[in-house]
């Protein structure tokens, strides 16, 4: 949503609210390939987490608990929960690099696992993919994994099932052409009430034919501890406006990208809320 810096204070799986002295946790519970249970070892070695088979050949993951500055909890979540889709599907641990096709399976079983188990919504996945692609060289250490790209988006069932049926019709979609991230999104003013926002949002093509995008904004209001903890479950809209927009092609050079900007009202914030938003779009050739 509109914030480009965000925490996320994520829920332990089982467990009720915990006082702000407690430890954040940064593991999930899992089992692999033969239904055995995964155990979480703790280690300090500075490694998020990694997926391996201990001594008596059982399935663990080491993680190293301790806070790395500029690496948020819900990145360090999403690491460990990859790594249990490493045990989950079979993968041998033990063994050479995985393939790039194993990384993204892994990478969708813990977008599924955190969806399920930790209630991550659409647009936090949206964010957790954001974050993830700007991760700073100096903690990129920190992962089992040497840089990539990551597409965690395509993961959702709802971009699974549009891409399969490009695939089976020999065609591109005009919406598979579209980048847009709600995590970008950004509200540049607001009035001192709150209610009159100036906000951006920031859409690429990246196909080699000009578009014709609709783009649906709907403008809401976000309990303000949601927006701290980088939720997006308690947004209700308040009004939808549509805007149409050309996108140029990305050829050539590299991806093109177009930048809107749009002022909007809400009449009425409640109180410890704030005014939000995000966008839908809607392309063709």
């Amino acid at each position: 949503m509109r914030n480009r810096h965000w925490l996320v204070a994520l829920l332990l799986i089982g467990f009720a609210a915990r006082s702000e002295a407690q430890p954040v946790p940064r593991t999930i519970t899992c089992n692999d390939a033969r239904a055995r249970a995964v155990t979480a070892v703790p280690v300090s070695n500075g490694t998020i987490a990694r997926a391996s088979i201990d001594g008596d050949g059982r399935p663990v993951i080491q993680y190293d608990s301790r806070a790395i500055d500029g690496v948020t909890n819900q990145q360090q979540l999403f690491v460990y929960a990859h790594e249990c889709g490493h045990h989950a599907l079979g993968h041998d641990s033990g063994g050479p690099a995985f393939t790039v096709a194993q990384e993204q399976d892994a990478d969708c079983y813990g977008i599924r696992s955190l969806m399920s188990k930790v209630g991550f919504t659409s647009d936090d996945v949206a964010i957790l993919e954001t974050s993830m692609r700007d991760f700073g060289t100096g903690n990129a250490r920190h992962l089992p994994w040497r840089t990539r790209t990551y597409d965690l988006e395509g993961c959702l069932p709802e971009v699974m099932a549009r891409r399969q049926a490009a695939a089976r019709s020999g065609e591109v979609s005009a919406d598979d052409c579209v980048v847009h991230n709600d995590g970008e999104n950004a509200i540049v003013s607001k009035s001192r009430d709150g209610r009159i926002i100036d906000a951006v949002y920031a859409v690429r093509n990246r196909c080699t034919r000009d578009l014709t995008c609709t783009f649906t904004i709907e403008v809401g209001t976000l309990r303000d501890s949601d927006i701290d903890v980088g939720s997006t479950r308690s947004f209700r809209v308040r009004k939808t406006i549509t805007e149409q927009h050309n996108l140029r092609s990305a050829q050539p050079g590299p991806v093109a990208t177009g930048e809107f900007r749009f002022h909007e009202t809400v009449d009425t914030v409640p109180a410890g809320e704030s005014v939000d938003f995000r966008v839908g779009t809607a392309c063709k050739y």
